[in-house]
């Protein structure tokens, strides 16, 4: 072999290993793309679960409280009057 078929062989060779290192690399990224959006769906359902038991739990304190409440009423204040604190003498 001459040295310029030599080095296309290397050439093409090294063309063949970069395109399956691209090929290795588009299916791992696919993967990754594929596990991220399966764990962002789990984590939307966990939210909406953990939302609505805290939506469920809101109502139930709320209601707890409703029952009970004591009712106060409120004592009426006697009317005010002013009243001379200094007298002058007319």
């Amino acid at each position: 072999m001459d040295p310029a078929e030599r080095a296309a062989l290397q050439r093409q060779k090294r063309m063949i290993k970069n395109r399956e290192s691209a090929a290795r690399s588009r299916e791992r990224k696919q993967a990754y793309t594929v596990e991220l959006e399966s764990l962002v769906s789990q984590l939307e359902e966990e939210n909406a679960r953990l939302l609505q038991q805290q939506e469920e739990f809101r109502r139930k304190r709320l209601k707890e409280l409703k029952e009970n409440l004591i009712p106060v009423t409120q004592a009426k204040k006697p009317p005010r009057f002013l009243r001379r604190t200094k007298t002058m003498i007319w």
